[in-house]
């Protein structure tokens, strides 16, 4: 049975990163470098995954509470996780997050949200980050569009 991501929430997809985490020195993992995964299907070709949860539920990794707010959905790659959020409606911004312990590797503000007095009135960060190779691409909510470098989160464009 393939494995689907479909109508994922915040929540249960990075508890399923956490849950991939637990076996990342056993099993390689495949990446999920833009929204919807590899082939933009929602589908995981990872093999070896468990059957049925534990009867305790997977084992907590790591968790943190300064993600900032928004309906961004991560890209996972190599072992960063990438993710817009916002603060207020002047700072949205894009981060990277180590996939070993959940700590910020860099963060880069994006601009302001956009539309926030839009009917229904959700103003927040959107959109998934997209990573090709050693770049990031990310799409704020007001329109802006950047270039970044994985690795330290400096803007080429």
């Amino acid at each position: 049975m393939k494995n689907s991501f479909r109508n994922c929430g915040w929540a249960a997809l990075l508890r399923g990163v956490a849950v991939v985490s637990l076996f990342a020195s056993s099993l390689p993992a495949g990446d999920w470098p833009q929204w919807r995964g590899p082939q933009r299907d929602g589908v995981s070709v990872e093999k070896g995954l468990l059957a049925e949860w534990p009867k305790a539920g997977p084992r907590l990794l790591w968790q943190v509470a300064d993600l900032g707010a928004g309906y961004s959905t991560p890209a996972v790659v190599g072992d960063r996780l990438y993710v817009l959020g916002n603060e207020g409606l002047e700072n949205e911004f894009v981060q990277a997050r180590s996939t070993r312990d959940g700590r910020r590797v860099w963060s880069v503000r994006l601009g302001n949200v956009g539309n926030p007095k839009q009917d229904p009135n959700y103003p927040a960060a959107r959109s998934t980050p997209t990573v090709a190779g050693k770049l990031l691409y990310a799409l704020g909510s007001d329109g802006d569009l950047v270039c970044l470098e994985t690795a330290t989160g400096r803007e080429r464009w």
